[in-house]
């Protein structure tokens, strides 16, 4: 049967009856390899299109196919600081394709940042402090490169709702220091950080 190991061509192939199991060319089992391989090799490429164009397993042109559907350019529209090419390598571009969903499927709550943000920074911690006056202080704790500082800084990673100003905090180590609350992101004394 050659290539045809699916196991449902597989079983086809063995409904023949005997007197048709030959191994000649011009066999009933070599018509129906020669015309099901087609369909074989059609569902073994198929079956790779899901994992080939998944934002978790993507790479290269796939990313950029995804970056085409999601409307998001490899290539940054702002020279990054440090020398850093402004082009995106297939690790931040992944990160950049995942915000933008996150950003497109946003419901402009304040909790579904920090899902969002782990999905992006796994490990990292983002706190959103509104101040009430069309302005928000974004806190970002965890380790960054240049580049995901300036897409972080230039509003390509964190969702925001129109009109709204975030002012960006990089910080590294918390919990901050704090009273009256005491969990990951603020304690209290000998705890808490102050930067």
């Amino acid at each position: 049967m050659g290539t045809l190991a699916a196991p449902l061509l597989s079983y086809y192939a063995n409904l023949f009856t005997s007197q048709y199991r030959t191994n000649s060319p011009k066999s009933i089992q070599a018509w129906f390899s020669a015309c099901m391989q087609p369909i074989a090799d059609i569902n073994a490429c198929a079956a790779t299109l899901n994992t080939a164009y998944e934002l978790g397993t993507a790479v290269g042109v796939q990313l950029d196919k995804l970056g085409q559907i999601l409307g998001q350019s490899r290539i940054m529209p702002f020279q990054p600081s440090d020398s850093v090419s402004p082009i995106l390598d297939d690790t931040t571009y992944t990160k950049l394709l995942l915000a933008k969903v996150g950003i497109n499927t946003w419901k402009g709550k304040i909790p579904l940042l920090y899902p969002l943000w782990q999905l992006i920074f796994p490990g990292g911690q983002i706190i959103v402090q509104d101040n009430q006056n069309m302005t928000a202080t974004i806190t970002l704790n965890g380790s960054f490169t240049s580049i995901e500082k300036d897409l972080i800084g230039n509003g390509l990673i964190v969702p925001r709702p129109e009109g709204v100003l975030y002012n960006y905090v990089f910080g590294t180590d918390l919990p901050y220091f704090g009273a009256d609350l005491n969990n990951g992101y603020i304690a209290g004394a000998d705890l808490g950080h102050t930067t």
